[in-house]
């Protein structure tokens, strides 16, 4: 399984609701969406956990940075883990990157040949009303995607870089 944070390319278009609107969108396919979950909402549906989300990002009026994280999660072709270890691993991912509390809503999409999990998280806690940015958190997946995948029996993916960290300063400049 390969986790990956997927940032936004301006904080103009950082858009929960968008993002959220993107993951549950069916787009007219039959097999496109799997189940839908709203973590650390009161809310019972999609729209009302929106508006609760943005509600909670609304009153924090200090951060200046992206309030919202997208973190995908796919699996290797032919695995299709159950929804049960589907919920867990999300659980454990976003308790690994310090998302444990915050309001999320995850989805799971059956529409390429590699199942993945989109997942919207709230970068603002909803009782602290503090934002959160994980440090260095490609190193913190990889080392929770290795777990998970001895622990669950899932497919062994490389979660090694293929650059080390002076090579790839050196590709940037």
């Amino acid at each position: 399984m390969i986790a990956k944070h997927v940032p936004m390319r301006s904080l103009g278009r950082s858009d929960f609701a968008g993002l959220v609107d993107y993951i549950t969108d069916d787009q007219e396919k039959t097999e496109r969406l799997g189940q839908v979950q709203l973590t650390n909402c009161q809310a019972g549906t999609v729209q009302a956990a929106i508006d609760e989300v943005l509600a909670t990002q609304h009153i924090n009026t200090r951060a200046t940075g992206d309030k919202t994280y997208h973190l995908m999660v796919a699996f290797p072709p032919g695995e299709n883990p159950p929804a049960e270890v589907l919920k867990a691993i999300e659980e454990r991912i976003c308790a690994g990157l310090g998302y444990g509390e915050h309001q999320r809503i995850s989805a799971v999409h059956h529409d390429t040949d590699h199942l993945h999990i989109h997942i919207a998280i709230n970068k603002i806690h909803p009782t602290r009303n503090t934002m959160h940015e994980p440090f260095q958190s490609y190193r913190t997946l990889a080392e929770i995607c290795t777990k998970l995948e001895i622990e669950c029996g899932l497919q062994r993916v490389n979660h090694e870089p293929r650059r080390s960290q002076s090579e790839g300063r050196a590709t940037d400049m």
